[in-house]
């Protein structure tokens, strides 16, 4: 879900893509850290 809203948002806008993209991997190391 949050990979294909930050592809279409991304692919929408340049810098939205930079933003989505920074967003989906802070929210994975997020996930990662409190599962691992």
């Amino acid at each position: 879900m949050a990979f294909g809203g930050g592809t279409t948002i991304g692919t929408g806008h340049g810098l939205g893509a930079g933003i989505a993209a920074v967003v989906v991997i802070i929210l994975l190391l997020i996930a990662m850290g409190i599962v691992f």
